[in-house]
């Protein structure tokens, strides 16, 4: 027997009250952004080419053998951070040899974080190769958070057609890089398969993410909560999901500190 109920899907930032620190238009310009990082513009299809991408010792995903791209600006945020204007860019690369609108065909996200002083503009944080992400090559939402005292940070939420969910990735510049400081799934059904087949269990959660503002650290700590069901493998049966995690940022990621109701989610590392 299904169970419908009603599901609040949310991203509940109690940080989120910035619009004074934010700018409406990026003094900055997305063509300028992108000159500076990659030495070319198109202006006509508003994307920089990247030759020679220096994967190294990181994942290089299958699509870019042959190690070139097309980079475009996902959004260009302007903001003040200790008394300086600063400006996040969030950028996609997709190869440039082959259609890139499959299932599988996930861009490559990138950040940069640029400064202004003396009216010249430098860059203060970079990371080109923060995740892949993006299925079919669609955008994420984004959204810029207060992530600490004067200190600022981007969200992404990302929706998965295939694996019905929807992930929440949190990125935060830490000592001149752009961490994905903590990654979460915010939504998360299975009815179309366990209508259809008698062995799987209907599953459905959510959580919301939220920060605990405070003087006492830097990085404001993070609360998710959590409900609704899961499978348990060990218990071999569905099981309740009432829970709420709190993080604490330590060394450029969110670390769990604390941990209050029920635990059958399998939590993983990113």
């Amino acid at each position: 027997m299904r169970i419908y109920f009603k599901i609040a899907i949310g991203i509940m930032v109690s940080a989120l009250t910035i619009t004074s620190t934010l700018a409406s238009k990026p003094v900055l310009s997305e063509e300028q952004a992108l000159r500076m990082i990659y030495g070319n513009y198109n202006p006509a299809t508003k994307h920089a080419s990247w030759v020679n991408i220096p994967f190294l010792n990181k994942t290089v995903d299958g699509y870019f053998e042959e190690r070139k791209g097309f980079v475009k600006a996902i959004s260009l945020i302007t903001f003040q951070e200790n008394g300086k204007n600063k400006v996040f860019l969030l950028t996609k690369t997709i190869p440039t040899n082959i259609p890139f609108d499959c299932h599988a065909c996930l861009p490559l996200i990138g950040a940069t974080i640029f400064s202004e002083s003396n009216n010249h503009w430098k860059i203060e944080a970079q990371n080109q190769f923060i995740m892949y992400d993006g299925e079919y090559g669609e955008l994420p939402i984004v959204k810029p958070l207060k992530v600490g005292q004067d200190k600022f940070g981007l969200s992404l939420e990302f929706s998965h057609v295939a694996e019905r969910d929807k992930e929440f990735s949190l990125l935060i510049p830490y000592k001149k890089s752009i961490l994905q400081a903590h990654k979460e799934t915010i939504y998360y059904e299975n009815f179309n398969d366990c209508e259809f087949s008698k062995t799987i269990p209907c599953e459905a959660y959510t959580a919301t993410v939220n920060f605990e503002e405070s003087n006492a650290d830097d990085y404001y700590k993070l609360k998710v909560k959590k409900f609704g069901t899961t499978y348990n493998e060990k218990r071999n049966k569905n099981m309740p999901i009432d829970q709420t995690i709190t993080y604490k940022f330590i060394n450029g990621r969110y670390k769990e500190i604390s941990h209050a109701g029920s635990n059958y989610i399998e939590r993983k590392e990113y």
